[in-house]
C-alpha cells in the first residue's frame, strides 16, 4: 500500500472481528513506532500491547467500558516517558553547551538554565506535554502502518489515567498517552469531511 493510501484508508474503528493478529504485524507497527522522530531525539515512548483477557478487561473499566476496547483482539497502551525526553534535553543542550555552540546565559535567556542540573524531579509535569506531543508522533506511525497491513484502530484518550498506571505498575514519570484497540475492522466508515487546502493555509 503506498503512503498516500494508508492516509486516505485510516479509520477510527469501533467494530472489530474478534480474528486475532498475527504477532508479526504488532512487530511491524512498533517497528514503525520505533523510527518516529522525536525532539532532541529522546525517543520519549513505552508500550505495551495487551491481548491478555484479563489484562484487556481492567483496560476496558478504566475506559469507561468503551466496547471497541473489550472488543478488539489487542490494545496498545501508549505511555510517554517524561524523563527519557528530560535525559535527552538535557544531553543535547549540554553538548551544545560543551562546544560553544550556545552559552549558559543563551539558555537563560530561552529559560532552559535548569535543563543542564540533576534536578529531574521538579521537571516532570515541566516535561510531559512535550513528551506526549512527541508521543503522538510515534502513534500515528503506528494507525498508518496499521492500516497499511489491513487492519483498523482508534486513538482512545477518554479512559483513568490513573487506573491504567495501577493496572500496570507505572512510575511516576512514565504518562499514559493513549490506548489505540487494534484488529480487523467490522466496520468500513465514510471518511469524515476534511477542510479544503484554502481554509487551513495562511
Amino acid at each position: 500500500m503506498e503512503l498516500m493510501d494508508a492516509i486516505k484508508n485510516r479509520r477510527a474503528i469501533r467494530k472489530f472481528k474478534p480474528d486475532a493478529v498475527p504477532p508479526g504485524h504488532f512487530d511491524r507497527i512498533l517497528e514503525a513506532a520505533r523510527l518516529a522522530p522525536s525532539g532532541v531525539n529522546s525517543q520519549p515512548w513505552k508500550f505495551r500491547v495487551v491481548t491478555d483477557q484479563a489484562e484487556k478487561k481492567k483496560v476496558y473499566e478504566a475506559s469507561r467500558n468503551q466496547h471497541h476496547i473489550d472488543q478488539a483482539p489487542a490494545v496498545i497502551v501508549i505511555c510517554a516517558d517524561t524523563l527519557s525526553y528530560h535525559r535527552g534535553l538535557k544531553a543535547r543542550f549540554k553538548d551544545l553547551l560543551d562546544n560553544g555552540v550556545i552559552s549558559q546565559d543563551d539558555l537563560n535567556n530561552m529559560g532552559l538554565g535548569t535543563l543542564i542540573t540533576d534536578d529531574e524531579k521538579k521537571e516532570l509535569e515541566r516535561f510531559t506535554v512535550s513528551a506526549s506531543f512527541n508521543t503522538a508522533i510515534a502513534t500515528e506511525h503506528m494507525a498508518l502502518m496499521a492500516a497499511e497491513l489491513g487492519l483498523g484502530t482508534c486513538w482512545v484518550h477518554l479512559f483513568d489515567k490513573q487506573k491504567i498506571a495501577e493496572i500496570f505498575g507505572l512510575p511516576p514519570w512514565l504518562v499514559p498517552v493513549t490506548l489505540m484497540p487494534a484488529g480487523y475492522a467490522d466496520e468500513t466508515p465514510e471518511p469524515r469531511p476534511r477542510k479544503s487546502i484554502e481554509e487551513i493555509m495562511f
